[in-house]
């Protein structure tokens, strides 16, 4: 499914989202090759997904009693990237789709990765295709693409070694990113552009540096930011999100500014990132585990803290726990729910 921020709001500011195992254990409803090339199945899916959220939580504010089509063009998750540059997706009934990265055994090879057509290359038509089709069935779709961005679309192409890759020769390395960085901004101007004409306006894209964790912040800076600023000057409404503690790259990632918004990953000092960025909206990001190993009274608490180091409720955009899966009990999620609002409500 495709999840949105703020999309519970203003019944409530928690976001809870469930993975697709979540759905396939309790529903059996599947996520695999059928799922993502089948447009009009996944759109009436997605659909009964959100009535059965409703029917589970909606007391919660969660899902929706009577929803509307909400068609999408995840032809194949969060793997479109890696897709595009020769990646080969694999498909899953229970799981988002996963990718084997390319086989490349050096920084010539990858010097050597050429740009991918996106007239004639495989993604690219299939997008179009299921685009085709939406329009046809529903008369609109959302066409925006999660790319990742520069450092996490080199990490999937390339696998772990990529990071390797950066210390042994970062000119190459950041060049690739830089060319990374064109292929998603090319890939919205033509494939979302084509079905969404409204996203010409405002060119509004985002980085996931879900690997820069992985990275010192000194590396980061000397290799990364460059391709990320890159990327960042030909986007209007920009986005950053951050997986972990982002504390120790706040300094770099003030030159990524104005930032639209910034999705805080769990473990961070979210009255430093505030601080950071005053005029962003936050997204504050819990780790599933944690949250199932707190009592009630922990999360209530937890979840006071975090809201007001996150300013006022015009910074706050939500509280987020991400892929939620079977084996966490609903009680777990009726907590959660119920600790963001009371701490909303102290505000």
């Amino acid at each position: 499914m495709k999840w949105y921020a703020g999309e519970n709001l203003p019944k409530t500011y928690a976001r809870p989202t469930f993975s697709e195992a979540w759905f396939h254990t309790n529903y059996g409803m599947t996520f695999g090759e059928k799922y993502c090339s089948d447009p009009i199945f996944r759109t009436e899916q997605d659909r009964e997904a959100r009535r059965l959220l409703y029917d589970r939580f909606g007391k919660a504010g969660i899902g929706e009693k009577d929803p509307q089509p909400h068609p999408h063009l995840e032809v194949c998750g969060h793997r479109f990237l890696p897709g595009l540059f020769g990646c080969e997706i694999v498909f899953q009934d229970d799981q988002a789709p996963s990718y084997h990265h390319l086989p490349v055994t050096s920084v010539a090879e990858v010097a050597a990765i050429p740009r991918p057509d996106l007239e004639s290359n495989r993604w690219a038509q299939e997008f179009r295709r299921q685009g085709a089709i939406l329009l046809s069935k529903y008369g609109f779709t959302d066409a925006a693409i999660n790319y990742g961005g520069p450092l996490n679309g080199a990490v999937a192409i390339l696998g772990n070694e990529g990071l390797l890759y950066l210390s042994e020769s970062p000119e190459i390395m950041t060049r690739f990113m830089s060319m990374i960085a064109d292929v998603c901004v090319e890939s919205h101007d033509t494939l979302t552009v084509e079905f969404d004409p409204k996203a010409a306006a405002h060119r509004q894209l985002f980085i996931g540096n879900c690997p820069v964790m992985m990275i010192s912040p000194a590396t980061y800076r000397q290799v990364v930011l460059s391709a990320d600023l890159h990327y960042r000057k030909q986007i209007r409404s920009f986005g950053l999100h951050h997986c972990g503690q982002m504390d120790k790259y706040l300094d770099a990632y003030q030159e990524l500014q104005p930032v639209s918004f910034i999705e805080v990953g769990w473990g961070s000092n979210v009255a430093a990132v505030h601080h950071a960025f005053p005029d962003s909206k936050l997204d504050l990001m819990i780790n599933v585990y944690d949250l199932q190993n707190m009592s009630r009274q922990a999360t209530r608490e937890l979840m006071v803290k975090m809201v007001r180091e996150a300013g006022s409720l015009s910074c706050l955009r939500d509280v987020w726990v991400a892929d939620i899966g079977p084996e966490v009990p609903d009680e777990t999620v009726l907590n959660f729910v119920e600790a963001v609002d009371l701490a909303v409500g102290e505000l």
